[in-house]
């Protein structure tokens, strides 16, 4: 019977062994660490990724890393080239292959700003030969820049271009006007307005520049979106919009997909982010390429098609199956065999236990038998109680107190704690009769 035990094991073993093998050439597989480019550090990006990621991680566990980059263009080309699994890219004219939304984050306004003191630029027109910050090169802002522009006549070469939109308009009063593409909560931006030196110029034709170019949204920045001492803007400004939106890689796994729209929608993530679409919202929106994943997500009966999927992996995988049933019954055998080792060691410990407790016992014994004052024979009793309590306490295992030793211990502390009883009375009985001895 060993024998057929040994074959059928190894059997087993080495079906379990191929079934893995085939399993593991075959499986579909994430990378250890999940990477996400995003823009610059203070940028709004940069700031909604490093939170996504937290909650990401909290969703999964797995390692996420926030990646700093110059802006979309920069994400894409990451995201392409394999050096990130997410990016952060704002829609823009250009059309990125291989590439595919996630999820449309939130919409993006375009904020035309010019220094307040400046009376001659009132429209985007006004800008020839200003100098004019259009965001980094390779960003969305400036891609959309390019095309903008031209609609007004102008182009980057008829003004004099810098890459920060930002640092520039306030630290040193190098720029005229800037064009900014961002979230409304992004911190650099909210600084610059609240600075007071800065004006929020409108576009008259948003509606019109929208229906040119149908990734341009018709938007309004309301008045007092800003904090500050003064609303910010005093009055609505009408511009247009674009969207951030969460790519990925095409061939990205349907898990990263679904993890990720988890820990955007099934978190507090919109409540960090007011302006952030709802599931709903982003279920309907059609303005780019998304993962047949996303759409699954937000099917009402996403719950059903993951089932379905994995009936179908079994059905095409009946290989892992059988592999599954196999370490099934490995499994419980060496864990029954380890369970019962683990009993076997914790009874031969206890019965030491056991042991010991019977030799203090002895030893209470025949240390009381020398002994007649009733006081020290008190110690002694205390000490036989003492030992039988710890006993109990400590032997708990059922084998050993179903043990007749164990039995045999009782018997011995009970008839002990009796003797040393008998003994103190006689001894206080003697004690008592003492004084009326003779020649007292």
């Amino acid at each position: 019977m060993s024998r057929v035990h040994f074959l059928l094991t190894a059997a087993v073993a080495t079906l379990l062994v191929v079934c893995a093998a085939l399993w593991y050439s075959s499986r579909p597989t994430l990378p250890p660490e999940i990477r996400i480019a995003a823009g610059q550090p203070g940028g709004m990006y940069h700031t909604f990724a490093q939170d996504f990621a937290k909650r990401l991680h909290q969703q999964t566990g797995w390692t996420v890393r926030v990646i700093e980059t110059t802006g979309s263009g920069a994400n894409a080309e990451l995201l392409r080239n394999g050096g990130a699994e997410l990016a952060l890219i704002q829609t823009t004219p250009s059309t990125l292959e291989g590439i595919v939304g996630v999820a449309p984050l939130f919409p993006e306004f375009l904020h035309f700003l010019a220094k307040s003191e400046d009376m001659d630029i009132h429209t985007l027109a006004d800008l020839k030969n200003k100098r004019v910050g259009l965001g980094m090169p390779g960003s969305g802002i400036r891609q959309n820049a390019n095309v903008i522009l031209p609609h007004y006549g102008l182009s980057p070469e008829m003004m004099q271009d810098a890459d920060d939109p930002f640092g520039m308009l306030i630290a040193n009063g190098d720029l005229d006007a800037a064009l900014v593409i961002t979230g409304w909560m992004n911190p650099t931006l909210e600084k610059v307005l609240r600075g007071g030196n800065v004006k929020l110029i409108g576009l008259a034709d948003a509606e019109g520049l929208a229906a040119r170019y149908p990734w341009l949204i018709p938007a309004t920045i309301p008045r007092g979106l800003y904090s500050g001492h003064r609303p910010v803007p005093p009055d609505p400004v009408q511009t247009v919009a674009v969207m951030a939106l969460l790519t990925a890689r095409s061939d990205a796994h349907n898990e990263l997909v679904n993890e990720s729209l988890a820990a955007l929608y099934e978190t507090d993530q919109r409540a960090s982010y007011p302006l952030m679409l709802s599931a709903k919202a982003a279920r309907d929106y059609d303005a780019a390429v998304m993962h047949p994943a996303a759409g699954a997500y937000h099917d009402p009966a996403a719950q059903f098609n993951r089932l379905s999927q994995a009936m179908e992996l079994a059905s095409k995988s009946k290989e892992a199956m059988v592999g599954v049933a196999a370490f099934g019954v490995l499994a419980w055998g060496w864990f029954r065999r380890r369970r019962e080792r683990f009993a076997e060691a914790a009874d031969r410990e206890q019965k030491q236990k056991l042991d010991a407790f019977i030799n203090r016992a002895l030893t209470v014994e025949l240390e009381q038998m020398e002994v007649a004052d009733p006081e020290q024979l008190r110690t002694f009793l205390q000490r036989v109680t003492h030992i039988k309590q710890e006993a109990l306490r400590e032997l708990t295992s059922e084998r050993v107190r179903g043990d007749q030793l164990f039995a045999i211990f009782l018997s011995q502390c009970a008839a002990l704690s009796e003797k040393i009883q008998m003994r103190m009375i006689y001894g206080q009985m003697q004690s008592a009769s003492s004084p009326n001895e003779p020649g007292r």
